[in-house]
């Protein structure tokens, strides 16, 4: 949401700046060229501002989210759920030896 806010307020100050005859409008568009860059621009510092949010939210919930599939200690290829993976990774915990790659 935060995206947003910037790209609405830059397009606000800059139609205004283009109408109080600080910036010049474009002769065959307008003010439309302006605006829709200042669009952009506010759009993207908006997303950007935002990313140290976003990481700190990911972080609190570091902890929850690695039983469920994330981190390094995940295996990727399965939830280990299925009979056949259970009792391979039982074998390879007690028995010591290596599941096979097939």
């Amino acid at each position: 949401m935060s995206g947003r806010k910037f790209l609405e307020e830059s397009m606000l100050v800059t139609q205004g700046l283009v109408h109080q005859g600080y910036l010049s409008a474009n002769p065959r568009f307008g003010s439309l060229p302006k605006v829709a860059l200042a669009g952009l621009i506010g759009f993207g510092l908006g997303k950007a501002s935002y990313i140290g949010v976003c990481q700190k939210k990911f972080h609190s919930f570091e902890d929850q989210l690695r039983g469920a599939g994330f981190g390094p200690e995940h295996n990727r290829h399965c939830l280990l759920t299925c009979e056949k993976c259970k009792t391979r990774r039982g074998l390879s915990e007690n028995g010591g030896s290596q599941p096979s790659a097939s």
